[in-house]
């Protein structure tokens, strides 16, 4: 199981409608959840993981 965080993306729900400054791009968080999927797809490890495929904290 991967639980990814996204990153803190350019959204309405994200940005509180621009209210709050992003850290990134839309479509960098995208393709990095994309990646992130794709580079686990075939373990059975249960990985807490960033956009960038790093490890957070539990």
């Amino acid at each position: 199981m991967l639980s990814i965080h996204p990153g803190w993306a350019r959204t309405a729900m994200g940005t509180f409608d621009g209210a709050v400054e992003r850290e990134i791009e839309l479509q960098t968080s995208v393709q990095g959840v994309a990646d992130v999927v794709e580079r686990h797809m075939a373990t059975s490890k249960n990985l807490y993981l960033d956009y960038e495929d790093s490890k957070l904290p539990w």
